[in-house]
């Protein structure tokens, strides 16, 4: 079956209604993905907090970085 014609094919009583699969559930999704791109950024500077707390706790001197000792 080739359509010719979209605005018919898809006005048709055959095929009216969804287009595709979650019509409606996009508003419902953009809020979980702001969320999570929300926690994500709550949980990461929360992590670098601690790791530049922990930094600076070690009071390193201004040549430290040529023993090129890493802390991984």
């Amino acid at each position: 079956m080739a359509v010719t014609n979209w605005i018919d094919h898809l006005s048709a009583k055959e095929v009216a209604g969804a287009v595709y699969p979650g019509v409606g559930t996009e508003g419902v999704l953009v809020l979980i993905a702001v969320v999570i791109w929300i926690g994500w950024h709550a949980i990461t500077a929360k992590q670098e907090e601690d790791e530049l707390k922990k930094l600076v706790k070690r009071r390193p001197s201004s040549n430290a970085w040529k023993s090129n000792v890493t802390d991984g």
